[in-house]
């Protein structure tokens, strides 16, 4: 074996030590510097930047350590065109100032260059070696860039300059092996001094070299590695929760055990407890009070049910005195924020939902879209609309549950409770509507308002019709006003949340397999506005509907993992129905098992390319002279029967099955007959049969759109018979 290079012996590491980072900024932030790193490596010649271990950064750092740097850029020998052979000799072949000028400028006599040819003619060039530079003079040039362009969203200002970050830089780390590689940012230099945990008062730490960083920072109590500080949460909660009471359990919450592994540097595990009494409290109440306002885990009994006790994270070091004290602290807030829900549970009761409602004209929902009172009242007949289009469809749902709910659906925003737990909307609304005596369709549909919006596969799903058509229109309702402002989300900014807003409406949809049409929804929307005076400010309205299209491809696409070309398929002939789009991807996407799918696509793709830009006349059954064109229309019309009901019912797939019978008779046909006969009566009569065909073949998508094995998708005329 070779011995290997110096470079593979020798990390780098880049650490940006910072004021405490929230959670949520943490990992796309790392995601971004490893990219960025990667990328810079690859483009300067510096080999490849394996990240060893991916995900290093806590709450004050960001970091990156890898290996595969090279020691320096590899030379490379660069050519440089000068000026044109006619332009850089006389008619008796001596260098004019032309060529001499280009010579002095590349440091070479011009008995040194040399002629090349391209497109554009023949000229002179020059070739040099330019030799390659060290990396950390590489490094040191791009990293402040890189670092300043980290896209934090939310960024802030200190001191007296103008350079910007989501909270004040303190240090810098930056080594390739033991050596630093300076550069400053904000007036602070890069070095290998780190610092140690804050419960520590933050003491220096020196990085003798990278390959030493995550060693040196565990001896001083922190665990730079998330993906190990998430394993010792997980390990110090189950011993915690061991010590209590048998028979507990931590309730199951990975989006909160990733928040914490965000929250601390050396992670502490201990429990605690409060007054039985507090259970008295609805279990969202004391789950969002533990989780949401205090991070604590709750546990629970083996039936299930909420016990007084929970298991709380902490940053610091595990001597039990300092445990213990900090646990007193923390059963000392919990029980100040559990009284203050008693509280506001017993006041909000004296009110009913429906009383509450002149109160929503005092909370505004956008200063040009009105008050929050007025989008319930649009909410509440947009709902009425889309519960005609869904029934009109022969999809039962209580329509009276729907209505109800509309006008109750932000009550609650002037409640007590959800003024201190905003996380609560929707959900107290179902609470305190139950304890009115509501139906329950009312009660699920004011809860589930505002699910549908995640994307991860522990999303809740809406429960009932009611919920999801409740849900629909609001985001509707939403999209609409806010498009006809104009305010469009562009590129990663979309501060009013409309992408969420618009995969929401799609995935009510998707979850109760609710089919409506969203250019009537959208209408409607758009009417209710313009009753309110507010027209469009811009084309934004127009966009609206391949904004929401663009969703439903990303539901397909990114959480699906259905391929792009059966996505691109169903998409070209249609999103108007939401659903119905996803079923004829999914479909579209399944197909390719079929025994006769790479020639049906080839044919329709054919008969795709004939019809383009002709005209069409209605088929003439009896004006079809040859054998294979009657026995086209009989395969054809086999289809038609067999595929019709398959189609209508929304079974794509058995109905692909069907169209597949096409083959056989269209491979006859355009083997053996020429579509653009001489005859214009005959040309026309084989256009329509393959007119007819084509329309069959796009009621479940483009076939043209599939791209099939071997090969990338085609367009244009075919050749053969049928050209």
């Amino acid at each position: 074996m070779s011995p290997r290079s110096p470079e593979e012996h020798r990390y780098f590491l880049l650490e940006i030590g910072c004021e405490e980072l929230p959670d949520w900024m943490i990992r796309p932030a790392l995601d971004y510097l490893q990219a960025e790193l990667s990328s810079l490596a690859q483009r300067e010649r510096l080999g490849d930047l394996i990240p060893e271990p991916s995900g290093l950064g806590t709450p004050r750092r960001l970091a990156v350590r890898g290996r595969g740097l090279l020691e320096r850029q590899p030379d490379r020998i660069v050519e440089v065109t000068g000026p044109r052979v006619e332009a850089a000799y006389d008619g008796a072949g001596r260098p004019t100032r032309a060529l001499e000028g280009f010579a002095r400028s590349q440091n070479l006599a011009p008995a040194a260059l040399h002629r090349v040819t391209n497109a554009k003619g023949e000229f002179v060039a020059a070739r040099r070696t330019e030799a390659g530079l060290p990396a950390g003079d590489v490094l040191a040039a791009e990293l402040p860039a890189i670092v300043a362009r980290i896209p934090f969203g939310k960024t802030m200002r200190w001191g007296e300059g103008a350079f910007r970050f989501a909270r004040p830089l303190r240090w810098l780390v930056c080594l390739f092996g033991e050596a630093i590689i300076p550069f400053e940012i904000a007036g602070i230099r890069s070095g290998r001094r780190s610092r140690g945990p804050r419960f520590a008062g933050s003491p220096a730490v020196e990085i003798p070299d990278a390959r030493d960083y995550l060693t040196v920072l565990k001896q001083r109590e922190v665990l730079v590695d998330s993906k190990l500080r998430r394993k010792q949460i997980e390990d110090g909660i189950g011993r915690a929760c061991a010590a209590l009471d048998a028979g507990l359990h931590p309730e199951e919450r990975p989006a909160l055990l990733d928040a914490l592994a965000g929250l601390v540097e050396w992670p502490q595990a201990v429990s605690g407890g409060f007054d039985a009494s507090f259970l008295s409290l609805p279990a969202p109440v004391l789950a969002t009070a533990m989780i949401h306002h205090q991070r604590f885990i709750p546990l629970r009994k083996e039936d299930g049910s909420l016990s007084p006790s929970y298991i709380a994270v902490l940053n610091c070091r595990g001597e039990e005195a300092v445990l213990r004290s900090i646990g007193r602290g923390c059963e000392w807030v919990l029980r100040a924020r559990l009284r203050d829900a008693v509280f506001f549970w017993e006041e909000d009761l004296k009110r009913t939902l429906a009383q509450r409602l002149p109160e929503l004209e005092k909370i505004l929902f956008e200063a040009t879209l009105g008050s929050t009172r007025q989008k319930v009242d649009r909410v509440a007949r947009l709902a009425e609309a889309l519960c005609v289009d869904v029934e009109r469809r022969g999809q039962p749902l209580d329509r009276a549950a729907v209505l109800r709910a509309a006008r109750l659906g932000k009550s609650d925003l002037t409640t007590l409770m959800v003024k201190e737990f905003p996380e609560l909307q929707g959900v107290m609304g179902g609470l305190y509507a139950r304890r009115e005596g509501e139906s329950e369709g009312v009660v699920r549909a004011l809860s589930e308002q505002y699910l549908g919006a995640g994307e991860a596969e522990g999303r809740q799903r809406f429960s009932c019709r009611e919920s999801a058509v409740l849900a629909m229109a609001d985001r509707m309702d939403t999209l609409a006003g806010f498009f006809l402002l104009d305010r469009i989300p562009t590129g990663s900014r979309d501060p009013y949340g409309l992408r969420r807003s618009a995969l929401a409406l799609i995935q009510a949809s998707l979850d109760q397999e609710i089919h409506f049409s969203l250019s009537r929804l959208q209408e409607a929307a758009v009417a209710l506005y313009a009753e309110q005076g507010i027209g469009p400010r811009g084309t934004g309205v127009q966009r609206l509907g391949g904004f929401i299209v663009e969703r439903i491809r990303h539901v397909c696409q990114d959480v699906a993992g259905l391929r792009y070309d059966a996505v691109n398929a169903a998409l070209s002939v249609g999103g108007e129905d939401p659903l119905d789009a996803v079923k004829r991807a999914e479909a579209l996407h399944r197909v390719r098992g079929l025994e006769d799918f790479e020639a049906l696509s080839l044919s329709a793709r054919r008969v795709r390319n004939i019809l383009a830009e002709q005209t069409i006349d209605p088929l003439d059954d009896a004006r079809l002279p040859t054998e294979e064109e009657r026995a086209l229309l009989s395969s054809l019309q086999g289809a038609e029967s067999g595929a019709a009901p398959l189609l209508d019912r929304g079974e794509y797939l058995e109905a692909l099955r069907v169209l597949a019978s096409l083959r056989p008779a269209l491979d006859r046909f355009f083997d053996k007959v020429l579509v653009m006969d001489p005859d214009p009566t005959v040309r026309r009569n084989r256009l329509a049969l393959l007119k007819r065909v084509s329309l069959l073949l796009m009621r479940v998508g483009d076939f043209a759109e599939m791209v099939l094995e071997g090969e990338a998708v085609q367009s244009g005329a075919g050749s053969g018979k049928h050209a």
